[in-house]
């Protein structure tokens, strides 16, 4: 396998992988803006008795 063919498979892996990062990086995101929201209506929930 010549050099150029390998650089561009490692290339392709990179990308990728990053892609995938960001994709998860998002959906985590996501959750925890959803997570905040659902302990603050939680905390509210809770005052709400005492």
């Amino acid at each position: 396998m010549d050099w150029e063919k390998k650089d561009k498979e490692i290339q392709k892996k990179i990308d990728w992988i990053s892609a995938t990062i960001r994709d998860t990086k998002f959906q985590l995101h996501q959750e925890h803006k959803e997570l905040e929201k659902l302990l603050k209506e939680q905390e509210e929930h809770r005052a709400k008795k005492n």
